[in-house]
Parts: C-alpha cells; structure tokens; sequence
C-alpha cells in the first residue's frame, strides 16, 4: 500500500499548507444523507497521532466526521482486520509493493486533516473489527503509526449523499484502469466528490498535484517512478489524497485542489498481488481545474 516513488513524501509534507488555507474555503453542501455519524477526535502523544472515538460503532450508511487537535496533518484511515492485529497491517502498509492478503480490506476514510481543521467523509460499513490509523508515509506519519482498534456491528446501508461531481477509478481490463471523471468539472477549493473504486482485486487512492508548464505524460510517468527530488514542473505545495478504498466500494469526501492549473490524477496503490503502481496501468490523466 505504499508508493514506489519517494519523492511523492516530500511533496506530501507540504500538504498542510495546502490544506491549511483550502479548508477555510466553502464547498457545496452535499444533500442530506440517513445512517449514522461518527465524531473522530485526533490528538497527539509526541508526534504520533491519538484517536479518540467509541469503541463500538454502528455500521452501514455511516458519515464520519474527523477533528485534528494536533500540531501536524494526520489521517482516518479504516482497515478491516477480522482476526489480525494492527502490527500485522503496519508491516505490510510499511512495506514497499506488497502483496495484501485478503483478510486487510481498505474501507476508506478521511485524508490527511490539518492542524485546527475538520474533516468529513461519508461511506458504508461491514460489520467486524476495524483499525483506524495514520499511514506511517503520510505528511503526519513520520513515527510509529497512530491507531485506535473498535468494533462495527450491523446497520443499514444506504446511498451516499449526492456531490456535483465523481471520480471512478474504473477497471477497464486485466491490470488496465482508467479515470472516469462525471458531473461537475473540478474546480479550485474544496469540493465534495464521490470516489468510486472499481477492480476485484484493487485497492485505490485519489491523488493530485498541480504541474507548471506543458510536461508530458511521459515526463509525468518518470517523475512519479523516480526516487529524490520532484522535478521542477511539480507544485510541491498543491499535494492532495484522500483514504485508500476497495474496489467495489465507493465514499464522499472532501477534496482541496488548492488552485487553477493543470493537475494529474494518479493512483499510486498496486493490486493485492503487488505489480505495478496503478498510475502505470491507466490511473494517470491531467485535468485543467478553472
């Protein structure tokens, strides 16, 4: 579950100024959805995140809705883990393209939050045992993981909430995907989005940067497979991502693209029997946000 380029870290630590001023903006509200909310309250103890939220929640239609009262940008990130411990799902989170068992199901969540700031994601969930944690290569990931474990019991599913727009990482063929965008055009700020993660056996994750000139994708291809600095073209300051997903599953979120520009959206995320980053296999594509 991580990427194989590790200048996409670098560029993930300038997320929380990005996020910092994007927050304060508005987004459209999304229609009114049933189900149930869950508070999430995110602290520190050092520079590792502490969670704090009930032990037992209800499933299904669930919105969840996450505070960081911490000095770094931390992350929700929900893993399904019926049977296994939270070291297991740090050793292979840790690992550079592993293959994940089907036992560690990825149920999204929400990206990485600011100091200060709140952060909302509605979704549905199975019932199980569940691990909420801060992913050791996001920008607030730099010690020992964050988590809280707690425990889903049954509940109702129901249909998202409706966002002007969607973005399905849509499997087109064997280790061939492709980004679907529908609705509304992307726009500078935060907007709600509805992420729809498609492939058996895949999980996703909804990246962006803004690029300065004309690079290609060839250029684009390079840069994201190439360990060190990012090359100049790349905005090291316009870094987003939400949670890591499932396919055949799908959430809302709230996603900032800080600016107008050309911006790539990429999945860095391999199948579970590890190959290629799927920015190699289809999910590259710029989009000009206006």
């Amino acid at each position: 579950m991580k990427t194989g380029s590790r200048w996409l870290v670098v560029v993930a630590a300038a997320l929380v100024a990005v996020l910092a001023v994007s927050a304060c903006g508005k987004s459209k509200k999304k229609s009114a959805a049933a189900g149930n909310t869950v508070s999430v309250t995110i602290s520190e103890s050092g520079k590792t995140a502490k969670y704090a939220m009930p032990a037992t929640i209800r499933g299904g239609l669930t919105t969840l809705r996450v505070t960081n009262k911490g000095k770094a940008p931390h992350q929700a990130q929900l893993v399904k883990v019926d049977g296994h411990s939270p070291q297991e799902v740090f050793k292979i989170v840790a690992a550079n393209n592993p293959k994940i068992p089907d036992w560690l199901r990825a149920e999204g969540g929400v990206g990485p939050t600011p100091p200060g700031k709140a952060g909302e994601a509605t979704l549905n969930l199975d019932p199980g045992k569940y691990v909420v944690f801060d992913p050791p290569s996001g920008p607030g990931g730099g010690g020992p993981p964050g988590y809280l474990t707690f425990t889903v019991t049954a509940g109702a599913p129901g249909s998202l909430p409706s966002t002007p727009s969607t973005v399905t990482a849509n499997e087109v063929g064997k280790d061939k995907f492709r980004w679907d965008l529908s609705g509304a055009a992307l726009k500078p700020g935060v907007q709600n989005v509805t992420f729809v993660s498609k492939g058996k056996t895949a999980l996703h994750l909804l990246g962006a940067f803004r690029v300065t000139g004309n690079p290609s994708k060839a250029a684009i291809l390079k840069a994201l497979s190439t360990n060190g600095k990012p090359p100049k073209f790349v905005d090291q300051s316009s870094f987003s991502e939400s949670a890591v997903i499932d396919g055949g599953k799908s959430q809302t979120l709230q996603f900032a693209l800080k600016s107008p520009g050309t911006w790539v959206l990429f999945c860095p995320i391999s199948d579970r029997d590890g190959g290629k980053p799927h920015f190699k296999e289809g999910l590259l594509k710029t989009v000009t946000v206006k």
